[in-house]
C-alpha cells in the first residue's frame, strides 16, 4: 500500500508538465494503453487470461463498467484537474471515497453507523480542511532603534 501510495504522489506531482505538452486526453489514452498493454502482456504469460473463455453476459457488463465508469471516466477526471488544481488539492479528493462508501453502505446494505465511522469521518473532513486552507502571512513589524528596549 505504501508503494501504491508513493507511486500515485509522484504520477499527481510529475504528471502535469506532460498533461499540459500534450492534453489530458491523450495523456490519459497513452498511460491506460500502456497499463492495458502490460496486464495482457503478463496475463498471457502466466495464462491467467484463459479464465476470459469462462465469462458469461454479467461477467462482461461488469467488466465494462469498471473499464469505463471505474477506470477511464475516473481517470479522465482525476487528469482534467490535474490540469487545473494543485496536486494536494485533487489527491484530497481521495479521502471522499471512504465517506461515499459508508454512507453508501448504511443506505444500501443497513451498514450501521456507529461513533468510531462519525469520528473516523471528522478526522477526514479536518484534514481535507487542514490541507485546503492556507495560513494567513503574519505581517512582518520593523522596529526602529527607539522601539528596542
Amino acid at each position: 500500500m505504501t508503494g501504491a501510495v508513493l507511486c500515485m504522489a509522484f504520477y499527481n506531482v510529475w504528471s502535469r508538465p506532460f498533461i499540459q505538452r500534450s492534453s489530458a486526453l491523450g495523456f490519459l489514452t497513452v498511460g491506460m494503453g500502456a497499463g492495458a498493454a502490460a496486464l495482457i502482456a503478463v496475463g498471457s504469460l502466466t495464462g491467467s487470461i484463459a479464465v476470459l473463455g469462462s465469462f458469461g453476459t454479467p461477467q462482461w457488463i461488469a467488466g465494462a463498467y469498471l473499464g469505463v465508469a471505474g477506470g477511464a471516466l475516473a481517470f479522465i477526471l482525476w487528469v482534467l484537474a490535474l490540469e487545473r488544481a494543485t496536486p494536494t488539492r485533487v489527491a484530497n479528493t481521495m479521502t471522499v471515497n471512504p465517506i461515499a462508501a459508508a454512507l453508501l453502505a448504511a443506505q444500501l446494505v443497513g451498514e450501521p453507523i456507529t461513533a468510531n465511522l462519525v469520528v473516523g469521518l471528522a478526522a477526514v473532513f479536518a484534514g481535507i480542511w487542514i490541507a485546503t486552507t492556507s495560513a494567513k502571512p503574519q505581517p512582518i513589524v520593523v522596529l526602529s532603534g527607539a522601539d528596542k528596549r
